[in-house]
């Protein structure tokens, strides 16, 4: 959120439509208009708007994610030794299903570690199995 521009990078929309900026974009002397985001543009000799270290981007972040769930279950040995089967468990779990947290109002993932923010989100996996021991 820092370098919105870095490396040719998109901006989130409510960056760009609630952001201070002037009321005609090619004339430097037109008045402000207020928005609750800094003004993102470039400057002469650079982007020296953005890319000044700032807490205005800094944000204390809170969250609970559900790491890793499992549900199973052992089917009655009285079943299953019907069929010659010794054991039989079915199962389901689930890596990253959901995260409770305050960044979502920006899109970002609470656990990114990269400080310019080009790090993928952690990947939700989902799993089904049958464990069987004859």
């Amino acid at each position: 959120m820092r370098w919105p521009f870095q490396n040719n990078g998109a901006l989130l929309k409510q960056f760009y439509e609630d952001r201070w900026h002037r009321s005609d974009p090619f004339d430097v002397n037109s008045p402000w208009i207020a928005g609750k985001y800094p003004a993102l543009r470039y400057n002469e000799g650079g982007h020296s708007n953005y890319n000044k270290t700032s807490t205005y981007w800094t944000t204390n972040v809170w969250y609970l994610r559900a790491r890793t769930i499992e549900f199973g279950y052992t089917l009655p040995k009285a079943w299953v030794q019907k069929v010659k089967i010794q054991r039989a468990r079915v199962y389901a779990n689930a890596s990253n299903l959901f995260s409770i947290d305050n960044m979502k109002k920006v899109g970002v993932e609470p656990e990114i570690i990269d400080p310019n923010g080009l790090q993928y989100p952690q990947n939700r996996f989902i799993n089904l199995g049958v464990n069987l021991s004859f």
